[in-house]
């Protein structure tokens, strides 16, 4: 089993988190087993999909290569939930410390939420791993930049409203990595079990992300 310093490592070498968040959703596995063999191998399901615990656990053990976490997890019931069923990290829209507790008692790492500054320092003296930066179409990339510059030790991962063609940005900025939803993953493309173009998209978001070094 990974330890929390190794799965950190997976996230920075991937620098980007594909959301799956509907209503319905067919053949998970396949296309987890798809967006890895792109180069995107961290795969989120969010808590108010349906079935979101089976498709953790299904992920999980069909394609131990990919990293597979929980979102939108908002009370220790679904945290709990969701580490026994097999999710490597737990990310929520809120800053919820016992959730931080949770992940780290089960070895996952903890992305709680968060939009200002004293926020974002809050999740990280409680022991965040990485700082969701949601949401991050209302301030964009140059409010990344804003914070890294106060606070440049902390991990910013922003989400809500990053598409593919806004990526580079936020990474430039200073982003440790994205997370991308229906701007990918659409909800269509999950309801049918149809994923060219979301794989399409995915080929491109991985080119994009190749183009720009680490910091």
């Amino acid at each position: 089993m990974e330890d929390r310093a190794g799965l950190l490592q997976r996230m920075r070498a991937t620098r980007a988190v594909a959301v799956v968040r509907a209503s319905e959703v067919n053949g998970l596995c396949h296309l987890a087993r798809a967006l890895a063999d792109v180069g995107l191998d961290i795969l989120e399901v969010t808590m108010t999909t349906p079935g979101a615990l089976q498709c953790l656990e299904e992920v999980r053990t069909a394609h131990p290569d990919v990293l597979v976490g929980a979102g939108t997890v908002i009370d220790l019931e679904d945290a709990h939930a969701a580490v026994l069923s097999g999710a490597q990290f737990l990310v929520s829209p809120v800053l919820h410390v016992g959730m931080i507790e949770v992940a780290h008692r089960h070895g996952a790492l903890a992305i709680p939420g968060t939009f200002t500054p004293t926020e974002a320092l809050s999740a990280w003296q409680a022991g965040a791993d990485l700082v969701k930066l949601f949401p991050a179409s209302v301030g964009g990339p140059d409010y990344v930049k804003a914070l890294r510059g106060p606070l440049p030790q902390v991990r910013f991962v922003p989400t809500g409203g990053v598409t593919v063609g806004t990526v580079e940005e936020f990474l430039r900025a200073g982003a440790y990595a994205v997370c991308l939803g229906t701007s990918l993953v659409d909800g269509q493309s999950l309801a049918n079990g149809e994923y060219d173009g979301v794989l399409k998209r995915a080929e491109r978001l991985v080119s994009v992300i190749r183009s720009v070094p680490l910091p």
